[in-house]
């Protein structure tokens, strides 16, 4: 919702997806909060439980927002052709890249177990991303840091060739 709900109340047309039913039902409660009563105002974008691997339909621009930390290596190649196989024009990604950096902050990281660690978080190599990325008919046009206080990603913009 916090990429999809400020698209659909700038008029773009929406359809977007977590695989969480829960922030589904969070997003429809806050575009309907924010538009004054979804629908009913001319917003209304579409959201759905799914995971990306069960995505589909043609879009022309498909963005993968911090999500594919959740993808070891063998499968990240995998994702791209998929996401790239649903735009027509753009595709918006972005992943934990692996500097040496992240990959020691994680290690220590790992040292630490606890409950918050409701998950694994997978590095990408930017080399690799990028390449499949090309293989999927896409070239990065832009690309740029994300970070808030605990995390940092790549961010990279791509249009079809």
């Amino acid at each position: 919702g916090s990429l999809a709900i400020p698209l659909a109340l700038r008029g773009a047309g929406v359809s977007a997806s977590d695989i969480s039913a829960s922030m589904i039902g969070e997003a429809e409660t806050d575009i309907n909060k924010a538009s004054g009563g979804g629908e009913g105002a001319g917003f209304a974008p579409k959201f759905e439980a799914l995971g990306l691997e069960e995505c589909s339909g043609e879009y022309d621009v498909v963005s993968c927002i911090d999500v594919m930390i959740h993808y070891p290596d063998d499968r990240v190649s995998a994702m791209v052709a998929h996401l790239a196989s649903l735009s027509k024009k753009k595709l918006i990604v972005s992943f934990a890249p692996k500097t040496l950096a992240y990959s020691v902050l994680k290690r220590i990281g790992e040292l630490f177990p606890g409950p918050s660690k409701a998950t694994r978080a997978y590095l990408h190599d930017e080399g690799e991303v990028e390449e499949a990325l090309e293989k999927a008919g896409f070239r990065v046009t832009r690309r740029q840091m994300t970070a808030t206080s605990f995390y940092f990603s790549r961010i990279l913009e791509c249009e079809r060739v």
